[in-house]
Order: C-alpha cells, then structure tokens, then sequence
C-alpha cells in the first residue's frame, strides 16, 4: 500500500490522473492511494478503480445542505434504476427523471411533485423551502452514486477511520519538510531546479528520520528538543 501526497493544489481532483498515469508507466502502481478529501470524488474512486485497479482511500464530500434538509438526505430514497423513477422513505415515488450537468459533469435531476411533497406531514425537514416546492434530488450516474453512497456510509465507521489514519503520516512528512527543512521556500530559479530542491530534501528528511529511529521502539518517534530542553530544566530545578 501507498501512502501518496498529490503535488497539485488543494481540491484540483484532476491531478490524480496524471499521477496514477506516471505510477503505472513505471509499472509502480500501488493497490490503495490513501489521499486528502479535497482530491476524492465517485468520478476519481470510479476512474482509479475501473482503469488502474487502484482503490481510492478518502474521504468523500458530505451533502452541504445537509443542515437544511434534516429529516432526510439523498441515501434515504430508493433509487429505481430501471424505471428511472426514485422513491421517498414515506413511499412516494417520483415522476421519470431527467438528465442534467453538474459540476460540468453528466448527472440526473429528480423533482417530486409539488402536490405530493405539500401533502406530506415532514415537509420542511425534507424539502428545506417554504414555498411549496417538491423535493430535488441531483443523482450522479449510477457507478459514481453508488460509490457516494456506499463510501458516506463507510466512512462513519470506526473500521474505516483507523484505516484512514495512516494518512496521518503522510500529512506529518508535508508538514515536517514545509516548516523544519524550507520546502515552500525556492532557492533556485526554475522549475528543473526546484525539482531538485524538493528531491534533495525529501532525501534529508529520511536521513533525518533514520538518523533519529530507534530501533528498540520502532513505532515511537524520539522526542523534540524543546521537551528534551524542558525535561533537562526540571531535572536541575
């Protein structure tokens, strides 16, 4: 398993790609890519998955009007795949859907009757408007909401969040390189150079981290020098 850090910037999910291309161009492909939730997406899960075999290991985007709909998110309905139809949890089934974009991407637009939703005791908490409107549910397709749903339901459970917690050190090794080794710092003009720069610390951070490792406590890191320095000052007080 590889633990990556993607280099592009902060929720550019396009950036996996190129990346997976690379890996399996040097016929380095890993089995799982743990990475950061502003890079997964169902598209990127699906994509991984279907061209690369590699599964994706993320956090995906909860609903964010989530608040306003309190009493029922999208993974309530029932989705009727066949008929193209979706059906409430109170058992109202909505007329056929129609195709739509989001994101600039292909997605499914499903609206249910106004007259049905008006008559239904939980409106407001299901529908979070007060102007009579039925219940709108955008759909992706059915690969990449199947992934959504399957995916928001795993990633409550205690299984999957100490599986994702080896992306803790990935975040770690980002954090010590940017602010104890100057890795948001060129030095060099150009991006060739910089390359360089970035390989050479990432080459002294592991010295660094094999030059501290204890072999007796392989899973404990030693202590900083300011608890060093405190723990000395105690001792002479």
């Amino acid at each position: 398993m590889h633990v990556l850090t993607t280099p592009a910037p902060e929720q550019d999910v396009e950036a996996v790609s190129p990346i997976h291309a690379a890996l399996a161009a040097g016929q380095i492909m890993p089995a799982e890519h743990l990475l950061d939730s502003g890079y997964v997406t169902p598209y990127i899960i699906h994509q991984a998955a279907t061209e690369h075999g590699i599964t994706i290991v993320g956090p995906v985007r909860l609903d964010p009007r989530a608040a306003d709909r309190p009493r029922f998110a999208k993974e309530d309905f029932h989705i009727n795949w066949e008929d193209q139809t979706v059906t409430c949890p109170k058992g109202v089934t909505s007329p056929p859907w129609k195709p739509t974009v989001t994101d600039r991407k292909a997605g499914i637009s499903v609206l249910f009757r106004r007259g049905d939703c008006r008559a239904c005791d939980v409106r407001l908490q299901c529908t979070g408007n007060i102007d009579d409107k039925g219940r709108h549910l955008l759909l992706l397709p059915r690969p990449q909401q199947e992934i959504q749903t399957r995916v928001r339901a795993q990633q409550q459970t205690p299984e999957w969040q100490r599986r994702y917690d080896l992306r803790a050190g990935a975040e770690s090794t980002v954090s010590e390189t940017t602010r104890a080794h100057g890795l948001r710092h060129c030095r060099y003009r150009g991006l060739a150079k910089t390359h360089v720069q970035h390989v050479l610390i990432a080459a002294g951070t592991n010295i660094c981290r094999l030059a501290a490792h204890d072999p007796a406590h392989p899973h404990h890191r030693p202590p900083s020098h300011l608890k060093r320095l405190c723990k000395t000052l105690t001792t002479t007080i």
